[in-house]
């Protein structure tokens, strides 16, 4: 089951980040919230590459909670925003060069912004590129000298392309972020505190972009409980 093996500490998730950069061992790293999890219940490439390749911390109020009823670990819950800004905080304070692939941004943007933030930004691709161009991006990524790569293009595109990445970039730190780079450019606005503070900032989400997340929240809600409900009363836990 993911949930056995998901990274429940932060401290953990940082350390595992760190180990992987100074003995140059690779690392792919991504998230599980209640948008995830469905797709890993119906998604076969996903699932087996979370269950056998990546590196899975928890990421949201619908995992935790899940974790504390089904009785597995004890838990507390992990925001992947501040997550990531963690990891990124990292980087930048051991000036750990780095490059972006993903959200839809100009390249002067980014340099911009990894300026003001004193990331050390050793190059950007947009993530909106067709399948086609996937082997020659990942060749163009394979050629550089840096030491990190932060993938935010969406699940299960996302891990699907770090994986590929990974076959080819030895030894290198490769970490899924999601939307995360939307939210750390400033190019969208987050939740209030509040409203991240007791777990509804999907609410808030969801108000300010009904087109997009309205089936992830109004239906995918639901069927995440309808899930975690037939793990609970099943004779075997087989996720």
């Amino acid at each position: 089951m993911i949930f056995n093996r998901l990274l429940l500490d932060p401290d953990e998730i940082i350390q595992r980040v760190v180990d992987s950069i100074n003995k140059k061992e690779p690392l792919l790293l991504t998230y599980l919230n209640q948008h995830c999890f469905n797709i890993y219940c119906v998604d076969g490439k996903y699932k087996q590459l979370l269950d056998t390749k990546y590196e899975v911390f928890q990421a949201d109020l619908g995992i935790s909670l899940a974790i504390k009823f089904l009785k597995i670990r004890k838990v507390k819950r992990i925001d992947a925003t501040a997550m990531n800004e963690m990891i990124l905080n990292k980087f930048i304070r051991e000036n750990i060069p780095l490059t972006i692939v993903g959200g839809n941004f100009e390249q002067d943007f980014v340099r911009k912004k990894a300026d003001e933030k004193a990331v050390n930004l050793f190059s950007y691709f947009n993530g909106h590129f067709k399948d086609a161009q996937s082997d020659k991006i990942i060749k163009e990524l394979d050629n550089l000298n840096c030491q990190a790569y932060i993938i935010g293009m969406g699940v299960p595109l996302q891990e699907l392309f770090a994986e590929k990445l990974s076959k080819v970039s030895n030894s290198k730190v490769i970490i899924c972020v999601g939307n995360f780079l939307e939210f750390y450019f400033g190019t969208k606005k987050r939740a209030p505190f509040f409203f991240r503070e007791i777990g509804i900032e999907w609410i808030f989400r969801l108000i300010t972009e009904p087109r997009r997340l309205w089936k992830r929240y109004l239906i995918g809600i639901p069927v995440f409980i309808y899930r975690i409900l037939k793990i609970k009363f099943s004779s075997t836990l087989s996720l």
